[in-house]
């Protein structure tokens, strides 16, 4: 727990500035990463959450940038950092989010449908559990709670939601875990693995 304090100081003394921070790691997107900025602040204000989006760009090299800088009127939530190089805009984005809850997704995911996430927020904000994974779409998790877990992890496409709810486990949080649908989610603990793995 000191390690953890030390790379994230700030953690466990500040109050949360918003109900959710939204982690949104992006390369070359530009297709994408201005619909989700803009679907995921609708959805969320829809929902009557506060948020900051953290848009991570993980080397991009396309226009994903200058789109981003069009939104920043539209979406004052919105900010724009980097990451040290690919898979790694979830653990900068962890380490700089101010929420009680982090929300993570890619862009294209976000684009599409954030559905189920804000019914995720609802039951973490109320303190049922710790975590929630919708296996291939997004992560919600308790801030305090899940940052070892994001500490240092290097993660990249669909695949990340599965490698962060074995993150959770090995933290020993309560993890609600439900299928590409985002339905058929349930508590695990000890029996993630196994469950995961049914999901392959």
């Amino acid at each position: 727990m000191a390690a953890h304090l030390l790379l994230y100081p700030s953690a466990m003394t500040e109050t949360p500035r918003f109900d959710v921070s939204v982690v949104l790691p992006f390369g070359d997107d530009e297709e994408a990463v201005g619909i989700a900025v803009r679907r995921t602040a609708e959805h969320l204000r829809g929902l009557g959450l506060s948020f900051e989006i953290l848009a991570i760009d993980e080397d991009s090299g396309d226009n994903s940038h200058a789109v981003l800088a069009l939104l920043r009127a539209e979406v004052p939530e919105l900010r724009v950092t980097h990451a040290p190089g690919r898979g790694r805009g979830v653990d900068v984005g962890a380490g700089r989010a101010q929420g009680a809850l982090i929300l993570v997704a890619t862009p294209d995911v976000a684009s599409a449908s954030l559905d189920g996430a804000g019914d995720a927020c609802r039951r973490l904000l109320a303190g049922e559990g710790d975590a929630e994974v919708a296996l291939t779409r997004y992560t919600v998790a308790h801030r305090v709670r899940s940052l070892a877990a994001f500490r240092g992890a290097r993660l990249l496409g669909p695949a990340m939601h599965r490698r962060l709810a074995k993150r959770f486990q090995v933290q020993n949080l309560s993890v609600r875990l439900a299928g590409p649908s985002g339905v058929a989610a349930r508590s695990v603990g000890g029996r993630l693995r196994a469950f995961a793995r049914s999901w392959q």
